[in-house]
């Protein structure tokens, strides 16, 4: 935790304390302007565009030991022109800024323009300037780059999802395992009786859940790619998609490589494709929970434990989301002590805010998905990711991680808290953590060692600890401090957001 948003965002104090302090970095932008805009305004508007939103603050020089506030001596001439050049589709395809995202403050005299800009919906991506799509920008580190080809593809795939369901031209039925169609048929079978579908060939099967057809003007059988990527042999999958590749390590114990490996790559008795990659791997995750199962009224086996849950979703999440088209990262599942981690190539399409609240779904590929719902190993669309926030909240585990960028999607699950997460922590550290963790709000030293019982020496030498190690925030100064559990990206963003709200209305009073 940076110590430029170890502050209370409330008054104009604290706003020149931030300006004065604050760096540049992935999601804030300082740009030294006095009466027009800047050029290089444009490439970070479009690189945070493209990226995860942020903020770009007009008047304000980097500097060392602190910033310069030059100030804006045109406050309203720059703003008319950036309206006017948002709305002006040879400067930009799309405007992701709105009429409350530009804000205004006076620090000593000094005018200070704050622009927030949003990501971009994925089907408006990519968001480029002057008129030409090679102009796109994306947000790395604390700097604006202009994107790759392979880079600017990627954002046209993920504008329009759901390529999976186009047909798989020149693969026929003799490209599918038939040990992998035959064996799925079965578990859908068992869920769906009524339907028959044991009484069907392959190729009926296949049509009436949606996964081939029938070319309406040859009257041919025709596959879909997303079903040669589920049930495929993996020598025809890699014809069409050169770039896959799954992977799955169990890391665990002191091991200095790996004392499990599921992977494409190597001789198996199974055709790896997405359907064996996820029933192997499953099991192998479930065996190691060692947990009890039962069958449910629709004969799927189903874990008693919530985390099992987790992990299965997970799974799915991992890999029905994935690209297959980008060539890097591949997909890659391990397992450590105490927690998994999940790499897919591909951004995810939902924001994390939507992935942790449900209900709003886009699958990069719908028929994977649907053939995961067929097997009832998938929640309803748009709900695992609440089920997997919901089962870490449940039973105190270390929250869910999620990194996603143009390039990969990276999620990370406990199964222990968040003390237990970081083993080399002392036990006065960790018991620290805890405490601030079922705390409904900050605590002082004192009530930190009231429900610790342990010396006011410990506490302050662990509270210490665990500041430097940016896992706890200092609230405040002197007797009023108080600690809380560092918060990330998305809660600073929303701290300058109020600090800005907090500006307005102390203005309005006035």
């Amino acid at each position: 935790m940076t110590r430029d948003y170890i502050v209370d965002f409330s008054n104009e104090d604290s706003i020149r304390e931030w300006l004065e302090s604050t760096r540049e970095k992935y999601y804030t932008e300082l740009k030294k302007s006095s009466s027009s805009l800047p050029q290089d305004f444009w490439p970070s508007y479009s690189a945070f565009a493209n990226t995860a939103g942020g903020w770009i603050v007009l008047g304000v020089t980097e500097n060392e030991p602190q910033n310069i506030l030059s100030g804006i001596s045109n406050t309203t001439g720059i703003i008319t022109n950036l309206w006017n050049l948002l709305s002006n589709p040879q400067k930009t395809n799309f405007r992701c800024i709105e009429n409350t995202d530009i804000n205004t403050v006076t620090i000593d005299g000094k005018d200070i323009i704050f622009i927030y800009v949003h990501e971009a919906p994925e089907n408006m991506k990519p968001v480029y300037i002057n008129g030409n799509m090679d102009n796109t920008y994306i947000r790395t580190g604390d700097g604006d780059r202009k994107a790759t080809q392979q880079e600017i593809n990627a954002f046209l795939r993920n504008a329009h999802p759901g390529q999976d369901n186009l047909a798989a031209d020149k693969f026929t039925i003799e490209d599918l395992d038939s040990d992998s169609v035959l064996e799925f048929k079965a578990r859908v079978s068992k869920r769906y009786p009524k339907q028959k579908y044991l009484e069907m060939s392959n190729e009926e099967f296949l049509t009436e859940i949606g996964a081939a057809f029938r070319d309406r003007d040859t009257g041919a059988w025709r596959l879909k790619k997303g079903t040669l990527l589920f049930l495929g042999r993996v020598n025809a999958i890699k014809e069409l998609f050169p770039q896959y590749h799954v992977d799955y390590f169990n890391r665990r114990g002191m091991n200095a490589r790996w004392i499990d490996r599921v992977t494409d790559d190597e001789p198996s008795g199974y055709e790896m494709n997405l359907y064996n990659f996820f029933a192997i791997v499953y099991e192998k995750m479930r065996a190691m929970l060692q947990e009890a199962f039962a069958l449910d009224s629709n004969q799927l086996r189903i874990p008693t434990s919530d985390f099992d849950e987790t992990l299965r979703e997970c799974i799915v999440n991992c890999l029905a989301h994935a690209d297959y088209v980008q060539g890097y990262p591949s997909i890659k599942i391990e397992a450590y002590d105490g927690w998994f981690r999940f790499i897919n190539p591909g951004k995810m399409l939902v924001t994390k805010e939507q992935f942790k609240t449900g209900g709003d779904s886009r699958p990069r590929n719908e028929i994977i998905m649907k053939m995961f719902r067929l097997l009832g190993a998938s929640e309803r669309q748009g709900f695992g990711g609440p089920l997997i926030f919901k089962s870490a909240m449940e039973n105190q585990f270390r929250s869910p991680e999620i990194d996603t960028d143009i390039e990969h999607t990276e999620l990370k699950v406990w199964n222990i808290d968040l003390a237990d997460s970081y083993p080399n922590l002392s036990e006065s550290e960790k018991n620290v953590l805890r405490i601030l963790m079922k705390s409904p709000g900050p605590l002082s030293i004192k009530a930190i060692g009231e429900n610790a019982g342990e010396t006011d020496y410990q506490i302050r030498k662990a509270v210490a600890s665990l500041v430097d190690l940016r896992l706890l925030e200092k609230l405040g100064n002197g007797p009023s401090t108080r600690y809380t559990i560092a918060t990330g990206t998305s809660e600073l963003l929303t701290k300058l957001q109020l600090m800005l709200d907090s500006y307005r209305k102390a203005l309005s009073e006035r």
